[in-house]
């Protein structure tokens, strides 16, 4: 056999050739365009460099150099057919579940294989040590707690894409879509391109939250989400609402995207929130078709600890409450997480003597149906934003008469609500006073 056949590979993709190459320059799928978030330069990079960095995927051991580049083999092989296939067709319809399948395992390994996957638990380690060191202990003196090294690092990333099924799970449950920009606009990839984001205000990047969405541009004029069923239910339920002319068509849009998987045209607001969401959480560098990055650049003239990200996971301080949450509705509102969907419900008040969490909505039809929900729940309480107390494994049910709109948010387990009662009762509760 010819040595150079066999000779391993030094040059490590992190992002995968064959997606770069719907992102090339032109038709012959050798360049892109590289933006880099440190120094705002554009230049063209061959997509055999870009995207890629030497030995990334090698690690020192004790018994030698382990090349284990050979790992990603054959899911790049089989993503790299379903990619092809999708932007050639520009269609979902073809999909069948080991096509499904190679999809979801292409959005897991982007979310494992990249530089941010392996520089996220060193620093969470240096948190970790900080946070301890300040309540006066010193990590020195625990081997447990010792920085990883950059070997246990890279033997950490293997394990974890080995593992890679504790991803794919839970977006087995998302349904694929695809998104297009208008004409003469495009996405943009980066050196992190999955994308994690949720659309509901108190919704979090976890991909078992209700409302989340998970986003990998494909090509410039195209990207492949996962959406979560509960998102689709509410376009599968357009007729029942009253909706304004314009937002009914948008929503009509969507659904039939969803229903057919052909690509969904999202409008300019959309695509540049996805882009800013590349730049965001990219660690370095984007990629594009185009010369066109003023966008990123406006961007990290806002913030300019965008240049160079290492993390997007920190540790909050002790004692502290947890940030803001910018997108909800100003005043009280009760986040209610049911098994298979979620809502916000206004609170106009909240009485401090009743039971468990006793308050009063004007919202008379949602609190009948998150009442008559027969499964688990919990609830968060927010002013304004601010998380004000939370509650798990609870029901709802109405106080005295529905139409007053009173309700209270208790345990579900009677022996763990009989023990809330004793210890704390409280003063006269408002269901044992109007009776």
């Amino acid at each position: 056999m010819n040595q150079a056949m066999s000779k391993p590979s030094k040059n490590h993709h992190y992002v995968p050739r064959a997606q770069l190459r719907h992102f090339s320059i032109d038709k012959k799928e050798r360049q892109v365009w590289v933006f880099d978030k440190e120094s705002e330069r554009t230049w063209t990079s061959a997509i055999a460099g870009a995207g890629s960095e030497n030995n990334f995927n090698t690690v020192e051991l004790d018994t030698g150099r382990w090349n284990f580049e050979d790992l990603f083999n054959d899911v790049d092989g089989r993503s790299a057919g379903v990619i092809r296939q999708i932007v050639d067709t520009r269609s979902l319809a073809w999909v069948q579940p080991e096509d499904h399948l190679a999809l979801l395992d292409l959005f897991a390994t982007q979310m494992l294989r990249t530089h941010l996957a392996r520089t996220s638990p060193r620093l969470l380690a240096e948190q970790m040590r900080e946070l301890v060191r300040r309540l006066g202990y010193n990590p020195d003196q625990d081997p447990e707690m010792a920085m990883p090294t950059e070997a246990a690092l890279r033997i950490e990333a293997v394990r974890r894409f080995l593992d890679r099924g504790e991803l794919v799970a839970p977006m087995a449950r998302l349904q694929p879509a695809l998104f297009a920009p208008n004409q003469n606009e495009r996405f943009v990839l980066s050196d992190h391109p999955v994308v994690v984001s949720n659309a509901y205000p108190y919704g979090d990047a976890a991909l078992q939250s209700h409302g989340v969405i998970v986003f990998l541009p494909l090509a410039p004029d195209l990207a492949a989400v996962l959406i979560c069923p509960t998102i689709i239910a509410k376009y599968e339920s357009i007729e029942r609402a009253n909706l304004p002319s314009d937002r009914r068509a948008r929503m009509e849009r969507y659904r039939a995207g969803f229903r057919t998987g052909e690509p969904i045209r999202i409008e300019s607001e959309e695509l540049q929130n996805w882009n800013r969401l590349e730049v965001v959480y990219s660690r370095r560098y984007l990629y594009g078709s185009i010369d066109d990055f003023d966008f990123a650049r406006t961007i990290l003239a806002e913030d300019p600890s965008l240049r160079r990200v290492e993390t997007h996971v920190s540790m909050g301080e002790m004692g502290a409450a947890p940030p803001q949450r910018q997108g909800m509705p100003k005043g009280l509102q009760l986040v209610v997480q049911g098994q298979h969907d979620s809502c916000i419900l206004a609170i106009v008040e909240v009485d401090k003597s009743g039971e468990g969490l006793t308050a009063r909505t004007e919202s008379l039809t949602l609190l009948k149906q998150i009442a008559a929900d027969p499964g688990e729940m919990s609830v968060e309480l927010y002013e304004d934003g601010n998380l004000r107390r939370g509650m798990a494994a609870v029901r709802v049910e109405p106080v005295k008469r529905p139409v007053s709109g009173w309700f209270r948010v208790v345990h579900r387990d009677d022996g763990l609500r009989e023990l809330a009662r004793k210890t704390d009762p409280g003063p006269l509760r408002r269901d044992e006073s109007q009776e």
